[in-house]
């Protein structure tokens, strides 16, 4: 008796931690989804079917691989990217500039400083 209680034990705190393990996309790439903002401009918004908005309204796709973010308006762009702590960042691949985007509207005056704040990912 004491085995079976041994083991239901361990089985209950095993299945508890089944929710903690992976949560990436099955290539170890984290999405995008969701809307991300420029200060208080939306600039893009990943809808989870594969679709997005830019900030001026215009629609198109988007797709990742291997830490690549491939979206798609009027015509094929990629960019490295990373999506760490509320924030979302993007540089061109055929670029050295790297954009950083917000999860959340933060006003102009406090853009800066917030931006100031993060650590960008290695390729930045």
């Amino acid at each position: 008796m004491r085995k079976v209680a041994i083991l239901l034990s361990l089985t209950m705190m095993f299945c508890s931690f089944a929710g903690c393990l992976g949560g990436d996309d099955a290539d170890g790439d984290v999405s995008p989804v969701g809307a991300w903002y420029s200060a208080e401009t939306m600039a893009m918004d990943f809808k989870e079917d594969g679709s997005l908005i830019d900030g001026e309204g215009n629609s198109g796709t988007w797709s990742t691989d291997g830490g690549i973010l491939t979206f798609t308006i009027n015509e094929a762009n990629d960019y490295n990217y990373a999506v760490e702590d509320g924030w979302l960042w993007l540089k061109p691949v055929d670029d050295d500039e790297c954009h950083a985007l917000s999860s959340e509207s933060i006003s102009e005056d406090e853009w800066d400083a917030k931006v100031s704040e993060q650590t960008p990912p290695s390729f930045c």
